[in-house]
C-alpha cells in the first residue's frame, strides 16, 4: 500500500489521477451489463426466427393445397423455390400423400445433417390431408445478426467511453484546471510587477471562494489608483464614442489646443500636427476654406453664443472627411469674444448617406415618371410630397401643380371645378379627409369648408386600405387604390383600367357559355358511364347462359336416357319377358342417372345463385357483409366465357376468412373493369397472358388488392392520364376511355379507398387498391357519375409476384 500511495503521489496531473479511477470503473460496469444484455438478445432472436419459420410454414401449406390437389408440378416447384429464398431455411420438403411424391430443395439430399430445426405442417384440401410441408432451419442468421450487433455496440460503447472521458476531462478542466491556472497567472504577474490583475472567475465552490478572496485583496490595493484615473477615462470614452475631439482657442493669447482625438479623425498620430490655427486652416478643402474662415471671423463680431458649421478637411491618405464643427463663445461684459471652445466630429458617413438619399430620391422620381401607374404620396399634414407625371395625367390636372407640395384638398377642389366628378356624388374624395384634417388644418376635410361642401360637417377618416373605380367625363375608367401610412397620410395609386373593364363583360359572357358546355359534357359523361355499367351486366348475362348450359345439358341427357330405359323395361314387363338381370340393370342405370341429374342440377343452381348475387350487387349498390375470397371467385367465374375465348388466365391469391362490410357491387365492377382493361390493352393477340389478383390484410384494418398482369405495360407518358375520363389508346377499336375512370371513382368514393398504378413498358402493369374492410359511410354508396371527378395522382409501387391458384 505504501508503494501504491507513493506512486499515486507521483502522478503529475489531477486529470491523470481522475482517469486512473474513471476508466477501469466504466470498462468493468459496461462489460457486465453488455454480457447480460446480449445473452437475452440471442434468446429473443432465436424465438423470433422460430416464429418466422412457423409463419412461413402456415402460409405456404395453404398456398400448396390447390397445387398438390391438381398435381401442378411446376407450380409446386416454383413455390418451393420461393420458400427457399428465406435465409433461415436450409432445406424444404413437400410430400404428396396422394401420389407418393416428394419435392425437395435445394436438392434430393434434403434433409441435411447438422444444426437444424424442423417445422412441419399438414397440407389439407377440404379437411383431407393431401401432403406435408417440412421446413429445416438453423440459427446461423441469428448468430450473424447477434455478431453484427455486438460489433456495432462495441464500437458505439468505445465512442461513448471516449466521449465520456473527453467530457469528464473537459468538466475537470472547467471546474478545477482553468481557475487554478488563472489564479497562478495572476500571482506570477503581480510578482513580476505587471500590475494587479484580478482573476476573472466566479463560482460558489471552494475554488471560487478562494479566487473571490484573492480578487477582493487586489481590489483594495488598486482602489486609490482607480479613483485617480476615473474622471479622465470617462471623458476619453465619451469623446471616442461620438467620434469627436475637443478644441479650445484663446483669442487673447492666440493659443490653440485640441485633444488627441482630432489628429486621429484625420488619420494622423497624436504628435503629427502642430496645435496652431495655421495648421487647422491648411487642412481645409480649397473650395470651402474661404467660406469657413469668413464664418470663423464672423463669430468674433456677432453676439451669438453657439455656432455650427460643416466642411471638409484633408485626411492623411489624401481623402476628404466631412467635419461638423460646434463652438461656444465666452464673452466679456462688453460682448467681445474672449475664448472659443467646441467639438469637431467626423460626419462623413452621415453626409454621404444624405447625398445618397438625395440621389435615390432623384432616381425614384425618374422611375415613377416612367411608370404606367399614377402614384401620389400625401403626408400626415395633408400635403402631396411625392407624385409622378402619370398621376397628373390621370387626375387631369397640370403636372407643375404636384411639384410644389400642394394640399391634397386643393387638388380635389381643382378637379371638382373642372367637372371631373360629374354626376358621381358618392366619390370618396368628396367626403373623406383620409385622416389629414380639413383644408385649413382643422377637423373638417371636405371642400368649401366641410366634406361635400357642408360647413361644420365632421370629416371622414380611414384606417384601412380601400379601392374604388372612378369614371371620368371622357369615358376612361381609373382604378384608385388608397393605403394609409402608419405615421399619417396615405399612398394612392391610379391605374387606367378602361380596357380591362370593357373586356370584363366579354369574359362574363364567355364564362356562361363555358358553364353550359361543361354541363352538357357532364350529362354526356354520365350517360357513357351508365352504358359502360350496362355493358358489364351484359357480359355477366352471357356468362350465365354459357356456364349453366353444360350442367343443364348433362341433366337433360340423363333424364332422356332414363326415360328410354324405363320404356324398354315397361314393354318387357307387359310381355312377361322381364328378367331379374334386366331389372338389376335398370336399377343401376336409374341410380347413376339420378345421381348425375341431381349433381348437375345442384351445380346449375349454385351457378345461378352466384350469378344472381353478382348481378344484384352490380345493379343495386347494396352494402352487406361478404367473404372476400368467395366473392372474388364468383366474379372471376362470371367472366369465365370471356376468358375461355382467349388464351389468358386469372389467378387469385387471397387468404380465406377475410370478411368485408362494404359494397360488393362496386368491388365487382372494379374487378370486371380491370380484367376487361387488361384483355383489351395488355396482351398482344398471339400471346398467352397471366393476371393475378393478390390480396393482403393491412394492420390498419384495410385490405390491399393488387391486380397485376404480365402484358406490354403502359408507356411512361400515359401513366399520369390512365384514370382521366375518355382517355384511351384504343378509341378506334371500341375503347370508351371510361373503364379505369369508373374504377378510380368506385375505389375512392364508393369503397372509400385509394388506387395507384405502376407500370414499366414491356414488363406488365400493377394496379394497387387500398380499401377499408368496413366502409366509412353507413348509407348507400353514391353513384359514381353523381360525384365530382377528381384527377388521380398515380404512385409507383413495386410489382408483387404472388403465388397462383387455379381460377374458380
Amino acid at each position: 500500500m505504501t508503494r501504491i500511495a507513493e506512486a499515486w503521489r507521483r502522478v503529475p496531473a489531477v486529470s491523470a489521477k481522475f482517469l486512473l479511477i474513471l476508466v477501469p470503473s466504466l470498462v468493468v460496469t459496461v462489460s457486465l451489463f453488455s454480457a447480460l444484455f446480449f445473452y437475452d438478445r440471442y434468446q429473443d432472436l432465436q424465438a423470433a426466427q422460430r416464429d418466422k419459420v412457423a409463419t412461413i410454414a402456415d402460409i405456404n401449406a395453404a398456398a400448396l393445397s390447390n397445387n398438390l390437389w391438381t398435381f401442378d408440378v411446376q407450380a409446386i416447384r416454383n413455390v418451393i423455390q420461393a420458400i427457399g429464398a428465406n435465409r433461415e431455411l436450409v432445406c424444404v420438403e413437400v410430400t404428396d400423400d396422394l401420389a407418393d411424391g416428394l419435392f425437395a430443395w435445394p436438392g434430393p439430399s434434403c434433409p441435411l445433417s447438422g444444426d437444424a430445426n424442423i417445422e412441419r405442417r399438414a397440407i389439407r384440401v377440404q379437411n383431407l390431408q393431401v401432403g406435408t410441408i417440412t421446413l429445416h432451419y438453423d440459427h446461423k442468421v441469428a448468430r450473424e445478426q447477434l455478431r453484427q450487433e455486438v460489433v456495432n455496440t462495441a464500437v458505439l460503447l468505445l465512442l461513448m467511453l471516449a466521449g465520456t472521458i473527453a467530457a469528464a476531462l473537459a468538466a475537470l478542466r472547467l471546474t478545477v484546471g482553468r481557475p487554478l491556472r488563472r489564479l497562478i497567472a495572476s500571482i506570477l504577474e503581480s510578482e513580476r510587477g505587471g500590475g494587479l490583475q484580478p482573476v476573472d472567475w466566479r463560482a460558489s465552490d471552494e475554488l471560487g471562494r478562494v479566487i473571490q478572496a484573492h480578487n477582493a485583496m487586489l481590489a483594495r490595493l488598486g482602489q486609490e489608483e482607480a479613483a485617480l484615473r476615473k474622471s479622465e477615462q470617462r471623458l476619453a470614452l465619451a469623446i471616442t464614442a461620438t467620434r469627436s475631439s475637443v478644441w479650445d482657442y484663446d483669442l487673447r493669447t492666440g493659443q490653440y489646443w485640441w485633444s488627441k482625438e482630432f489628429p486621429a479623425l484625420l488619420g494622423y498620430g497624436p504628435n503629427d500636427l502642430t496645435m496652431t490655427t495655421e495648421t487647422w486652416a491648411s487642412l481645409l478643402h480649397p473650395d470651402e476654406a474661404e467660406r469657413v474662415m469668413a464664418e470663423s471671423r464672423r463669430r468674433l463680431r456677432d453676439r451669438a453664443m453657439a455656432y455650427t458649421a460643416v466642411y471638409r478637411m484633408r485626411r492623411r491618405d489624401g481623402r476628404w472627411a466631412w467635419i461638423e464643427d460646434r463652438a461656444t463663445a465666452q464673452r466679456d461684459p462688453d460682448g467681445r469674444a474672449r475664448r472659443l471652445t467646441g467639438t469637431m466630429s467626423d460626419v462623413t458617413e452621415r453626409v454621404r448617406a444624405e447625398l445618397d438619399l438625395a440621389h435615390e430620391r432623384n432616381v425614384l422620381q425618374v422611375t415613377l415618371d416612367n411608370t404606367d401607374q399614377g402614384i401620389i404620396k400625401v403626408d400626415g399634414g395633408g400635403r402631396v410630397v411625392m407624385a409622378n407625371s402619370r398621376a397628373a395625367e390621370l387626375l387631369n390636372i397640370p403636372p407643375d401643380m404636384l411639384t410644389g407640395t400642394p394640399r391634397f384638398a386643393d387638388v380635389v377642389a381643382l378637379q371638382r371645378r373642372q367637372g371631373e366628378f360629374g354626376e358621381m356624388g358618392d366619390d370618396p374624395d368628396l367626403y373623406l379627409s383620409y385622416g389629414i384634417g380639413g383644408p385649413d388644418g382643422g377637423p373638417h376635410g371636405g371642400l368649401d369648408g366641410g366634406p361635400g361642401g357642408q360647413p361644420d360637417e365632421p370629416a371622414g377618416t380611414i384606417d384601412q386600405p380601400f379601392t374604388f373605380k372612378r369614371r371620368r367625363p371622357d369615358g376612361r375608367i381609373v382604378e384608385v387604390r388608397t393605403n394609409p401610412l402608419p405615421e399619417g397620410g396615405f399612398v394612392r395609386t391610379l391605374t387606367d383600367v378602361t380596357v380591362e373593364a370593357r373586356s370584363a363583360e366579354e369574359i362574363f359572357n364567355a364564362m356562361q357559355e363555358l358553364e353550359k358546355a361543361y354541363a352538357d359534357l357532364k350529362e354526356t359523361q354520365a350517360n357513357l358511364v351508365q352504358a359502360e355499367k350496362m355493358a358489364s351486366l351484359a357480359l355477366l348475362v352471357a356468362g350465365v347462359a354459357h356456364e349453366i348450359n353444360t350442367p343443364i345439358g348433362i341433366a337433360f341427357g340423363c333424364a332422356t336416357h332414363l326415360s328410354g330405359r324405363t320404356g324398354t323395361l315397361a314393354e318387357a314387363f307387359e310381355r312377361g319377358t322381364m328378367k331379374k338381370s334386366d331389372l338389376a340393370a335398370y336399377v343401376a342405370t336409374a341410380a347413376e342417372s339420378s345421381r348425375l341429374i341431381e349433381q348437375n342440377l345442384t351445380r346449375a343452381a349454385e351457378l345461378i345463385q352466384s350469378f344472381k348475387r353478382v348481378a344484384v350487387d352490380q345493379t343495386s349498390e347494396e352494402r352487406r357483409r361478404f367473404d372476400l375470397l368467395a366473392y372474388l371467385e364468383e366474379v372471376v367465374t362470371s367472366l369465365g366465357p370471356t376468358l375461355r375465348k382467349s388464351r389468358h388466365r386469372v389467378a387469385i391469391a387471397c387468404s380465406p376468412g377475410i370478411q368485408m362490410d362494404s359494397f360488393p357491387g362496386a368491388l365487382s365492377q372494379v374487378v370486371t373493369n380491370l380484367v376487361m382493361n387488361a384483355l383489351t390493352h395488355a396482351f398482344p393477340s398471339d400471346c398467352k397472358g397471366h393476371m393475378v389478383i393478390d390480396v393482403d390484410e393491412m394492420p390498419d384494418d384495410e385490405v390491399e388488392i393488387r391486380f397485376a398482369d404480365d402484358g406490354v405495360g403502359i408507356p411512361a407518358e400515359n401513366l399520369p392520364k390512365v384514370f382521366e375520363p375518355f382517355f384511351t389508346t384504343r378509341r378506334g377499336s371500341g375503347g370508351s376511355g371510361l373503364g379505369l375512370h369508373i374504377v378510380f371513382n368506385l375505389v375512392t368514393q364508393s369503397l372509400g379507398g385509394r388506387i395507384s398504378v405502376d407500370s414499366v413498358a414491356g414488363d406488365g402493369t400493377t394496379f394497387t387498391l387500398r380499401i377499408p374492410r368496413t366502409a366509412a359511410n353507413p348509407q348507400a354508396a353514391p353513384h359514381p357519375q353523381s360525384q365530382p371527378q377528381p384527377q388521380p395522382q398515380p404512385s409507383h409501387l413495386p410489382t408483387p409476384v404472388p403465388l397462383e391458384t387455379d381460377p374458380a
